[in-house]
């Protein structure tokens, strides 16, 4: 079974254009994957470390994979490799603006992975370790660029809790046995989907970041939205 696995099928535009199922998938990590689990993926992204990769490798079934690791290095609160797993008190708000400035050569590229892929063979998924940071950071300017108001996006992104908050009380709960409540409640604020996160991408992203910053043209949107939504 894979967690936090959905497709982005009937999400709304702002023109009132709906997402078709079958095309656009975002989930967890894989190592846990069943074969009907990916039935219809013609394309697995995976935006992982290549130490998380290495720990907990995806199960493909033969599926194209491409890893596209959004940083190579461990962030903490983001990334969830075994050494250091939860270290000090990560301020999530900072964490995604700095990957949103920092890191826009990795979300371009995998933007246009997914831009690029060719529906015809079936859906594409991308997905990091819970499928709720650098999956929903890219999720979210997935549907950006499909014209999703960001009120919609927002309902999406906080999806995650539905299936994350039991685990999230679970983590907090060892940590206060083991470190106290102050670091529990840290950890648990890093392992739940919080508005004000995706809140400060974007306020890091400014005005004009998928055009201007990230270099995707009028043109390449245009196609993209006629391949979805033909």
């Amino acid at each position: 079974m894979v967690r936090n696995m959905r497709d982005l099928g009937g999400i709304q535009t702002a023109d009132g254009a709906v997402i078709p199922s079958g095309k656009l998938v975002r989930s967890a990590f894989l190592g846990n994957a069943e074969a009907e689990d990916l039935a219809g993926i013609s394309q697995i992204i995976d935006l992982r470390t290549p130490e998380e990769t290495r720990e907990k490798p995806d199960k493909t079934y033969g599926i194209a994979y491409v890893h596209q690791p959004v940083f190579e290095e461990r962030v903490n609160g983001i990334s969830k490799e075994e050494r250091n797993r939860w270290v000090g008190a990560p301020n999530m708000d900072q964490i995604y603006a700095k990957i949103t400035e920092h890191h826009s050569d990795s979300f371009r590229r995998t933007l246009l992975t997914i831009m690029d892929h060719d529906f015809s063979t079936g859906a594409v998924l991308w997905h990091c370790t819970e499928g709720k940071d650098r999956c929903g950071m890219i999720t979210a300017l997935v549907l950006e660029i499909l014209g999703v108001s960001r009120d919609v996006i927002m309902e999406d992104y906080m999806k995650t809790n539905l299936v994350s908050l039991e685990k999230a009380c679970r983590i907090r709960e060892k940590v206060r046995a083991e470190r106290g409540d102050e670091a529990a409640e840290n950890i648990y604020k890093a392992t739940i989907a919080d508005p004000s996160y995706l809140e400060a991408s974007w306020e890091a992203m400014g005005d004009n970041y998928i055009r201007g910053c990230l270099g995707i043209d009028e043109d390449r949107i245009r196609a993209f939205r006629q391949t979805i939504f033909q």
